[in-house]
């Protein structure tokens, strides 16, 4: 399935670099409504993570809107700890932690 858009935002997450103001956002990070997928009975949780000159657009899939939104936490930690932070040095931050732990699961 591919989505065209992340349809109703349910959470957002500002991540900014260490050491620059917390308002000024380098990386969006949104979850949308968790959904039936059309053709089955399982769930997907859109997510987009924009800033920096990109934005994507993915969802995770579960047996139910629950696990879809912990699969899609699991897999927003991944790619912000292993494509995105350390393209900028491991400095990215947000406003719960100056410790570097971004506040999403960790793969």
């Amino acid at each position: 399935m591919e989505l065209k858009e992340i349809g109703d935002v349910v959470a957002v997450r500002r991540l900014h670099l260490e050491g620059e103001e917390p308002n000024t956002t380098q990386i969006l990070v949104e979850l949308g409504r968790p959904a039936k997928f059309p053709e089955f009975s399982d769930f997907y949780c859109p997510y987009r993570i924009s800033g920096a000159g990109e934005e994507k657009l993915f969802y995770a899939g579960g047996v139910d809107g629950i696990q879809a939104i912990q699969l899609a936490l699991c897999m927003i930690g991944a790619y912000l700890y292993e494509s995105v932070n350390p393209r900028f040095g491991n400095r990215l931050r947000w406003e719960g932690d100056e410790a570097g732990d971004l506040g999403f699961p960790r793969s």
